[in-house]
C-alpha cells in the first residue's frame, strides 16, 4: 500500500522524490521519468536509472558521473548542448553532437577538422566559434549558406570570391574591400554593382567590361546579369557588338531569341 502511495506521489509530483528515504527501483524510475534532474538524489545510479533520466531531461547528465558513453552520445543527440557538461567527451560523442546541431562546436576545444567541417555542413553560422578555421572550414560554410562569410574574420580574396559567385548580396558581409578587389567581384559577378554602384568610376566600370566581353569563356549567366541589370544605363547591344567576343555576340543573339 505504501509503495503504491508512494509511486502516486512521484507521478503527481516528482519533488517529493528529495524526502524519500530508500525507494524502490519503481519508484526511482517514476521519479527519474517524469524528471531526470532526480538523478542527483540517487546514490549510485544503474545504467538504466541513468538512461530513464537523460530521456527526461537530457542536461540531468550535469548531475551523473562516470557517464558512459553510449549514454553520452544519447543526450547530445536528444540535446547538443548538453556537451557542456561531458568531461572530456570521446570523438564519438563530439561527432554526435555536431552531427545535432552545428552550434556544438563551440563546447570542443581546438577540434579536429573533421568535427568542423560538419558543424558548418550542419550550420553554416557555426563557423563563428571556430577559431581560425580552415580554408576548406570557411569554402563550406559558405557553400551552406554566402552570408557565412559575415563570421569570416578577415577572409581571403578566394574566400570573397566564392561568396560572391554564389550569390551578388554577399558584398554586404564583407567588412572591408579595396577597388582592386571591388574590379574582381565585378568581373566575377556584375550584380554586385547594384550594392557597389557608387563605389567605383562609372569610366572603371566600362574598363572592366570591355575586359570581360572579350573573354572567349564569357558565360551564359553573366550575359543575362548584365543586360537585365538596370542600374548600368547604356546601349548594352551596341557594346557588345562593338567590343564582344564572337561567342559574346552569340550568346547575345541566343539571349534576344529566347525572349
Amino acid at each position: 500500500m505504501k509503495e503504491k502511495l508512494l509511486l502516486k506521489q512521484v507521478i503527481d509530483n516528482p519533488k517529493v522524490f528529495e524526502d524519500i528515504k530508500n525507494p524502490s527501483d519503481e519508484v526511482i524510475m517514476a521519479a527519474l521519468s517524469r524528471n531526470g534532474n532526480n538523478i542527483k538524489f540517487v546514490k549510485n545510479p544503474t545504467f538504466d536509472q541513468k538512461k530513464t533520466a537523460i530521456i527526461s531531461t537530457p542536461l540531468a547528465i550535469q548531475f551523473i558521473k562516470d557517464l558512459e558513453e553510449e549514454l553520452q552520445i544519447l543526450a547530445v543527440k536528444l540535446l547538443w548542448n548538453s556537451l557542456k557538461y561531458i568531461n572530456n567527451p570521446s570523438y564519438n560523442v563530439k561527432m554526435e553532437a555536431v552531427k545535432t546541431r552545428g552550434w556544438a562546436i563551440q563546447y570542443i576545444e581546438n577540434p579536429e577538422e573533421e568535427l568542423a567541417e560538419f558543424a558548418v555542413k550542419k550550420d553554416y553560422d557555426a563557423i563563428k566559434y571556430i577559431k581560425n578555421p580552415s580554408k576548406d572550414v570557411q569554402l563550406l560554410a559558405i557553400e551552406n549558406y554566402f552570408g557565412a562569410i559575415k563570421f569570416i574574420k578577415k577572409p581571403q580574396l578566394d574566400i570573397m570570391r566564392a561568396a560572391i559567385n554564389l550569390d551578388d548580396e554577399a558584398i554586404n558581409y564583407i567588412d572591408s574591400y579595396d577597388e582592386d578587389e571591388l574590379k574582381i567581384f565585378i568581373r566575377d559577378n556584375i550584380n554586385v554593382l547594384k550594392y557597389a554602384y557608387d563605389a567605383i568610376e562609372p569610366e572603371v566600370v566600362v574598363d572592366i567590361l570591355i575586359d570581360k566581353i572579350k573573354e572567349e569563356d564569357f558565360s551564359e549567366r553573366y550575359m543575362k546579369d548584365f543586360l537585365e541589370l538596370e542600374i548600368l544605363e547604356m546601349d548594352k547591344t551596341r557594346f557588345i557588338w562593338e567590343y564582344g567576343s564572337k561567342k559574346t555576340k552569340k550568346l547575345l543573339v541566343d539571349y534576344k531569341l529566347s525572349r
